[in-house]
């Protein structure tokens, strides 16, 4: 019996959203991230924050990174964000730096707008995406993804989807670069 690739495509999905992660569209839906980023060196990429912070993937100058891909209206997304910010909290001291990258080619003033407008306040940054050249960087199809760097530019982790177990994943993968 043969699976077509949209068969293939739908059953994916499915499961990826039963893990909390909804479809991104980045203009690509050849699939879901995948582990083969993780060893990996990060993608050089440039972006400006919401606060006009200039920001570069290979001088980044944090010990350890954390890359969120999000969208407003994806309710996990803002689960992982508030989430995010109570490790950041934690963790920022030690040398913990995090973006916050929105999967949607919209205007900065309507990030903010949004997230305000939901009661979402974090102290990280905030990084519109033109393009979605950072978000294809990272995933073809969902979001919300979260990829983990360490101070030498490597790939630590790398998952779509979020819920509380991978909120403890997450923070005891950033402890344990940290303590290295």
């Amino acid at each position: 019996m043969r699976i077509s690739s949209l068969t293939l495509a739908l059953v994916l999905a499915a499961a990826l959203c039963s893990q909390g992660a909804v479809p991104v569209n980045s203009g690509n839906s050849s699939g879901s991230p995948s582990d083969s980023y993780v060893g990996r060196q990060i993608v050089p990429f440039t972006a400006v924050s919401v606060s006009g912070a200039e920001l570069s993937s290979t001088d980044h100058g944090a010990s350890v990174l954390i890359i969120s891909l999000w969208g407003i209206n994806c309710a996990s997304c803002l689960d992982e964000m508030k989430a995010l910010e109570s490790i950041y909290e934690e963790f920022r001291g030690r040398g913990l730096k995090i973006w916050a990258v929105n999967t949607e080619d919209i205007d900065p003033g309507e990030i903010v707008k949004s997230l305000r407008a939901r009661e979402i306040e974090v102290s990280y940054d905030l990084v519109p995406d033109p393009g979605l050249v950072i978000t294809r960087a990272f995933t073809n199809w969902f979001i919300p993804v979260t990829v983990i760097v360490d101070s030498e530019g490597i790939v630590q982790y790398h998952k779509a989807g979020f819920n509380e177990t991978e909120a403890q994943q997450i923070k005891a993968k950033v402890g344990a670069l940290l303590a290295r």
